[in-house]
């Protein structure tokens, strides 16, 4: 299909990269549903500056919505969440007696981007950043981790991390049971220290002071996932995980390591209730609070360069 045909919205093509951030540098993308589209906000100015990260990491609506942020596309985005989000076909317990997901994923990944508002897909593949996708296997409950390479016009590796427990269906892919990245992973700062990283920003959902709490449908977890013991397990050590990961995040911002961009207005919005107007003030917040960051951000950048490891 031309990209100039059959789309109800003007086509946005992928923007160039202007700055690639050097090697050791890392954007790291929390999940949360609906929640995501905050990180898709703070996306915006670095978009719109051309400012890359050689590295970026994310599970569930994190991965989801970081697709755009790698094809270099301002603005889709908000264009999907003002005219697609709302509509009961994108998320509603309707589905869930449809197509037996709370969420629809081949309206999402499918009908969206094919029909409605378009996908930079040459921009994508030519972006020079590693793009990693994370989704639970239900056989280990461990994190199977994609390449950008895996990514592809099915979005399978992006569904597969998007779809939660209970709500969702498994997702077969590459030879593995997957479910929501998010369980297993839900800020994957380990796999990105891992990977040899020394600075970070870190774009999480939930406002400064969250702490999660135990999984509360472990009853339903355990009736519904019997051939898939891993997945109760994983969902019952996930609060842990979390809490882990989240506290972790924090010790590296104090050294100098990390900064972290989260939504500093008391959320309004959930995982999966899709109110139009609160989303776009959602987005918009990630937009001015990723556009304050890029100053420090930049600082950061100029000291590892330096040799200095990124602290302060």
């Amino acid at each position: 299909m031309d990209k100039d045909e059959g789309y109800t919205l003007t086509p946005i093509p992928g923007r160039p990269v202007a700055r690639l951030l050097p090697d050791g540098c890392a954007l790291v993308l929390e999940g949360g549903g609906l929640r995501g589209f905050y990180t898709s906000g703070v996306f915006e100015p670095l978009m719109r500056q051309g400012i890359m990260f050689p590295y970026v990491i994310g599970v569930s609506a994190g991965a989801a919505n970081g697709l755009t942020y790698i094809s270099g596309q301002p603005e889709r985005s908000r264009q999907v969440v003002a005219n697609y989000v709302g509509s009961p076909r994108y998320v509603g317990v309707g589905n869930l007696l449809r197509i037996h997901s709370m969420f629809d994923y081949d309206y999402a990944f499918h009908v969206v981007p094919q029909r409605h508002v378009f996908f930079d897909w040459d921009s994508f593949y030519a972006c020079p950043a590693r793009f990693l996708t994370g989704a639970m296997d239900c056989d280990t409950g461990r994190t199977v981790w994609f390449e950008k390479t895996d990514c592809n016009p099915d979005f399978v590796a992006s569904i597969a991390s998007c779809s939660m427990p209970l709500v969702s269906r498994i997702v077969s892919f590459k030879g593995h049971r997957l479910l929501d990245g998010g369980v297993s992973d839900p800020i994957p700062i380990e796999r990105s220290l891992a990977d040899g990283n020394r600075f970070h920003v870190i774009v999480l959902t939930r406002n400064p002071g969250y702490v999660k709490e135990p999984f509360r449908l472990m009853a339903w977890a355990r009736a519904a996932y019997r051939e898939y013991p891993e997945v109760v397990a994983a969902l019952g050590r996930r609060h842990e995980v979390y809490n882990r990961q989240l506290a972790l995040c924090e010790q590296l911002e104090r050294e100098g390591k990390a900064i972290i961009i989260r939504p500093r207005q008391p959320l309004a919005v959930g995982r999966v209730k899709a109110d139009t107007a609160k989303l776009l003030a959602l987005y918009d917040e990630g937009e001015r609070e990723g556009a304050q960051a890029i100053p420090a951000i930049l600082d950061h950048v100029r000291r590892l360069e330096d040799g200095k490891g990124g602290q302060s």
